[in-house]
């Protein structure tokens, strides 16, 4: 079995950021959504970051498949997810994915643009603007 995925959790004010570092692999990823999910829905989180820039290793295109229905199984009540991937590791799968299934998961290779639309006000529902 491969080496779990590590990660930490900071609470912020806006959001909340995961850290992740380690061996990239399906089921590594696998488990960490469940345990970002549990986490996040025990904390009461609506919007997270998550830092995958320091995640080793490629992901075949039906892996990033798999994560996006995952994080759509898991992680369905936040507001906003966004990830951060090195450039050169940017697909948009998981993302086109999560968004199918209702999940607003946005795919960042910019730490700052990821917390821009995070930090972001929440649209307003069925509201007309004053």
């Amino acid at each position: 079995m491969p080496a779990p995925l590590d990660f930490s959790v900071r609470r912020l004010d806006e959001f909340t950021c995961v850290k992740v570092t380690g061996p990239a692999s399906l089921a590594s990823f696998v488990q960490l959504i469940a345990e970002i999910g549990a986490q996040t829905r025990r904390g009461g989180d609506r919007r997270v970051l998550v830092d995958l820039l320091d995640v080793d290793g490629e992901m075949k295109f039906t892996d990033h498949f798999q994560i996006g229905q995952e994080v759509a199984h898991h992680l369905k009540h936040l507001d906003r997810l966004a990830s951060v991937v090195p450039p050169d590791k940017i697909t948009r799968t998981s993302e086109k994915v999560a968004l199918t299934q209702g999940v607003r998961l946005r795919v960042f290779t910019s730490m700052n643009d990821a917390m821009a639309w995070l930090g972001e006000a929440a649209e307003p529902q069925g509201l007309a603007a004053a």
